[in-house]
């Protein structure tokens, strides 16, 4: 177990604090009354999380809106649903999303909160059926209610696909 310390007496000399062979007084914080440890009191962090994965099933999508990701591995404080593919924030404050991609050609998409674009990206892979990974990512400050979600665009289909060994995912949690 470390050593909790504090400086003694105020120094009043212009000397400076030594590695205390020469008396000064600091030293560990002497031990509660009851012999119990001391134990901080920090307030309750609240945990908004989440994080889903593009459905294989639903790879290379052809339309232009939210794109769902239906296969939620964590979602506390249930602030994302795989129904819309809306996060809805349960909680003021900061947050940090972030979508990764993999794509097998072009893939346009945004992160959008209420309609808005926040960070956007167009990608287009290298040739010969190379899968390349695309991310954006951005630290968006929201008010309970404020809906984000991935928003594709442009015309075409988009190769954003999902294999066993490929996962495009959208994550996104509280700071604070």
């Amino acid at each position: 177990m470390g050593c909790i310390c504090s400086l003694g007496d105020k120094n009043t000399d212009d000397k400076k604090p030594s590695d205390g062979d020469s008396g000064d007084k600091i030293g560990p914080l002497p031990e509660p009354p009851d012999g119990k440890d001391v134990v901080p009191v920090r307030p309750k962090k609240e945990v908004v999380a989440f994080t889903a994965k593009l459905n294989i099933t639903h790879s290379t999508p052809y339309h232009r809106g939210v794109l769902k990701l239906v296969d939620v591995l964590a979602n506390e404080g249930n602030g994302y649903s795989p129904e819309t593919g809306l996060f809805v924030c349960p909680l003021k404050g900061l947050y940090f999303f972030t979508v990764h991609m993999s794509v097998a050609g072009r893939a346009q998409c945004e992160i959008y909160k209420n309609g808005e674009s926040v960070a956007t990206l167009y990608y287009t892979s290298h040739p010969h059926d190379c899968t390349q990974v695309a991310t954006i990512s951005s630290i968006v400050p929201l008010k309970e209610n404020d809906k984000v979600w991935v928003n594709l665009w442009g015309h075409g289909r988009h190769e954003i696909i999902a294999t066993e060994d490929n996962d495009t995912v959208f994550v996104g949690f509280y700071l604070g």
